[in-house]
């Protein structure tokens, strides 16, 4: 999760609280994390989670689909709150945004379709 700024943090909670209305950035095409459903509503674990912030602070949730590349823009623009999708920390990211604790972790692997040989690569160039 990421907010706009360690600064501004309070103010921002204060906004939020006042106009009664939170807006959130999911991911709307990464399963299992944020999806447009059968319905056409936004699913997933992401959504979840904002649901849960907006549910705790007592005010109404407006969701706004993001891509990876619209995250920093759209927190350090203001166009969202918040934004809950995978995103990892690192320096360079945190000059512009903040970031909460890690509340879910990702175990990528690959799957091989029955048949194949299945080989460990010995070192990264291989």
């Amino acid at each position: 999760m990421g907010l706009a700024s360690v600064a501004s943090m309070a103010d921002q909670l204060t906004e939020i609280l006042d106009k009664g209305t939170i807006v959130i950035g999911v991911p709307e095409n990464s399963p299992p994390f944020g999806l447009v459903g059968a319905s056409f509503t936004y699913e997933g674990y992401d959504v979840d989670i904002a649901k849960l912030i907006a549910e705790d602070l007592g005010v109404t949730l407006e969701l706004k689909p993001i891509t990876s590349k619209q995250r920093i823009p759209f927190l350090t623009s203001g166009t969202v709150d918040l934004v809950v999708s995978s995103m990892g920390a690192n320096p360079e990211r945190a000059k512009s945004v903040w970031f909460s604790f890690a509340y879910g972790r990702s175990f990528p692997a690959h799957s091989l379709r029955p048949g194949l040989k299945f080989f460990r690569l010995k070192t990264s160039c291989d």
